[in-house]
């Protein structure tokens, strides 16, 4: 019996055939070229570990050496007998330890006395004989020496750093510390052990260190250690293998004799070589098999699911934000399950990418990407919104908590390491719920968007979660924003002086120039906590600053002319303005226009001036104070900002916040806290003087502290210039 098929079918059956032939010819090609490939892959994979590894412990080696040979040369160039040396907190001081050493301390050969850090040796305890110790005084360098137990009851295992003491070139003694060799196995246990079995430390002769505390003498026999001497070049040492283990072996750690051995069963790769070929032919066998069906139904998605399959992030390997938006709405916008879709912000990445490369930038995003997917829950799912953004979504009950925003700040403002750099980062997080704030991912990602942008504009907290308020405010800001604008062109903005006087001449020797704004389009006055933001936050901080510069560089030549001495005039300047490109060259150029004295001028910068970019800002300071500018710090004791950079700023005058001086007479710890600040700003020369002094109380405690200069209600309020003019004529 003849079978006749019409000419379409036979098409459709020959172009099937050939699908399925290809795709056999295929299989077979591609099992023998991925058994190939994964054991290379492998082998790269463990051999890039031992990499990382390596580079940390001998990073983390040359730490803790340099740390007490820092020690030791501190103690070698001390004037005082090194028997009267009771204490190290002048040296602990100057060099914090985040290398975990403990037990800091010293030892004199002449004698045996042992000078410790937390520890007090036992009756007749002569730590010359330990072996430690015996191996620092012969090395006569500073060295990490091996493993040893303790002679406490714990036994536990420690590693003695140790760095000779020369005095007129003579040994003295040893400097030393001890830092416990869980420290060692902690790095060891943290590698990834999808792939390495087993991870741990052999010495040169290869002998296990310390082998009751790594527990792998079933692993590594006699004849592997034998084929590990036999190698005289242990910095380019081969793999070795045994019956049952392929062992990967690492360069000696640099300062340390040993080396890291990184064993994986054979078993194992044999198991993952199956296990990613059957997984990769899978994928293709599917692959095909999709092709085929999109053929059969259309011509026009032939191509459409190879496309999804493959729409991730070319640099994190996350979905994109289209195929994010789908996934969430198909897997978690369902009803009745509650959720909260997040943005996460990285607000310096502009700053970052100008100074790294472009694979360091990869890095960060990767590890950013790592911190971020740590503690989001299972129940979750992570995306690419763009570079300097990730999207995520997580389910969540009612009664949950915002723990998790917490946590995800605190980790994602920890620093990040990229190839020896230290990077840190700034993120802000806007958070929408579901249903409550939308139910529908637009909607979510409009109003996390919306709760982002109110963190830039109120600089509070490192989230913000979507309320009903924030919508209302950003109409409301909108509003001060263009009234700003119609404002600056109309000149609506002026300037007001309060008054600093001196308390023990009663003598006004400086003012403080406030702007204080009406808007006509308003048809009220506006504060500047209302609009000083807004501007920071719309691009509108440098014009605004312009014209506030330019306003009092005018008004002080005209004081000039009358012959009226205002001694000095400071001027309060925000961060961005401190960083614009033009800024330094404006005042120059503004101060030659007016032809006003820099010394007539001071201006005042905050704590959180330092933060975004403390270089730079230290810079354009010392360029000002070069100049002939005063220098002064606003509102100390409210920032975050680090002594050092305070140490390094070329300051004349610090300003103490009124939190410190309210009721300064009725409250004894805001008495010890001013106190301690004008010791400080008196050993460091500068010129102390209290804000928002209102009650004579307040003056009084602070004259009896030490300060005499203050500004505040209790003289004047902010006066407008001829006001202030008529108070220094009755004052003069």
């Amino acid at each position: 019996m003849k079978v006749h098929c019409s000419n379409k079918n036979i098409l459709v059956v020959s172009f099937v055939a050939l699908l399925l032939f290809g795709l056999l010819a295929s299989t077979i090609v591609a099992y023998h070229h991925v058994k190939k490939s994964s054991e290379t892959a492998i082998q790269k994979d463990i051999q890039l570990k031992a990499s990382f590894v390596l580079t940390e412990l001998t990073q983390w080696v040359k730490v803790t050496v340099d740390q007490v040979e820092h020690f030791a040369l501190h103690l070698e160039s001390s004037n005082v007998s090194l028997a009267k040396r009771t204490k190290y907190n002048e040296y602990l001081a100057l060099h914090p330890n985040p290398a975990g050493l403990q037990y800091l301390g010293y030892i004199l050969d002449s004698t045996g006395y042992y000078n410790i850090n937390d520890w007090q040796a036992p009756p007749g305890y002569d730590v010359r004989e330990r072996g430690w110790y015996k191996a620092g005084k012969t090395a006569c360098k500073a060295i990490l020496g091996q493993p040893y137990i303790s002679i406490e009851s714990n036994k536990q295992a420690w590693l003695a750093v140790t760095s000779p003491i020369i005095q007129n070139g003579e040994f003295v003694g040893l400097a030393s510390a001890h830092v416990t060799f869980d420290y060692i196995l902690s790095v060891l246990n943290n590698v990834d052990s999808n792939i390495v079995g087993s991870v741990f430390l052999v010495d040169q002769n290869g002998e296990v260190v310390l082998p009751e505390r790594q527990n792998i003498d079933a692993i590594w026999q006699e004849d592997t250690r034998k084929k590990f001497i036999a190698h005289t070049d242990k910095a380019l040492l081969p793999r070795i293998e045994s019956a049952d283990y392929v062992f990967h072996i690492t360069q000696t750690i640099e300062g340390y004799a040993g080396n890291v051995v990184f064993a994986t069963p054979k078993k194992f790769i044999s198991k993952e070589i199956f296990r990613e070929t059957f997984e990769l032919l899978s994928k293709f066998l599917f692959i095909f098999i999709l092709v085929l069906i999109a053929l059969y139904l259309s011509n026009r998605h032939i191509l459409a699911p190879l496309f999804d399959y493959l729409e991730l992030d070319n640099v994190t390997q996350l979905p994109s934000k289209k195929h994010f938006k789908q996934q969430v709405k198909q897997q978690f916008l369902l009803p009745g399950i509650h959720g909260r879709l997040l943005i996460i912000n990285m607000e310096n990445f502009n700053r970052i990418t100008a100074s790294y490369s472009t694979a360091y930038v990869s890095l960060l995003q990767n590890k950013i990407k790592d911190r971020i997917q740590a503690q989001l829950t299972t129940s979750a799912l992570l995306g690419n919104f763009s570079e300097s953004r990730y999207i995520a979504y997580y389910q969540q009950n009612d009664s949950e908590s915002n723990d998790l925003l917490d946590l995800l700040s605190e980790a994602l403002a920890e620093r990040y390491e990229i190839a020896g750099s230290e990077i840190y980062c700034n993120f802000r997080i806007g958070a929408s719920d579901y249903p409550e704030h939308g139910g529908n991912i637009e909607t979510l990602i409009d109003n996390a968007f919306s709760a982002l942008s109110g963190i830039s504009r109120q600089n509070c907290n490192n989230y913000s979660i979507f309320t009903a308020q924030i919508n209302q405010e950003f109409s409301d800001a909108q509003r001060i924003h263009n009234a700003m604008k119609k404002g600056l062109r109309a000149a609506e903005f002026s300037m007001v002086y309060q008054p600093q006087v001196d308390v023990l001449t009663d003598k006004l020797f400086a003012v403080e120039s406030l702007v204080r704004w009406y808007s006509n389009s308003l048809n009220r006055m506006v504060s500047p906590a209302e609009f000083i933001p807004i501007a920071e936050s719309n691009g509108l901080m440098n014009s605004l600053g312009d014209n506030i510069i330019r306003q009092v560089f005018r008004q002080v030549a005209k004081w000039n002319k009358l012959g009226i001495n205002v001694p000095s005039v400071s001027i309060n300047i925000s961060p961005q303005q401190l960083l614009a490109n033009n800024f330094y060259d404006n005042i120059l150029v503004n101060i030659n226009y007016f032809n006003i004295k820099p010394s007539q001028i001071e201006f005042e910068i905050t704590e959180t001036s330092l933060l975004k970019d403390p270089k730079t800002s230290i810079e354009i300071l010392n360029k000002l104070n070069h100049q002939g500018f005063s220098i002064a710090i606003d509102d100390f004791g409210t920032g975050y900002s680090s002594l050092e950079y305070l140490n390094s700023m070329p300051l004349h005058k610090l300003k103490m916040d009124r939190t410190f001086v309210v009721d300064l007479d009725k409250k004894e710890k805001s008495a010890v806290l001013v106190k301690t600040i004008i010791a400080m700003a008196n050993n460091l020369g500068l010129e102390v003087l209290a804000e928002g002094v209102e009650r004579q109380g307040e003056a009084e405690v602070l004259l009896a502290l030490g300060c005499s200069k203050i500004q505040g209600y209790l003289y004047s309020k902010p006066l407008p210039a001829k006001e202030l003019e008529d108070y220094i004529a009755v004052n003069a």
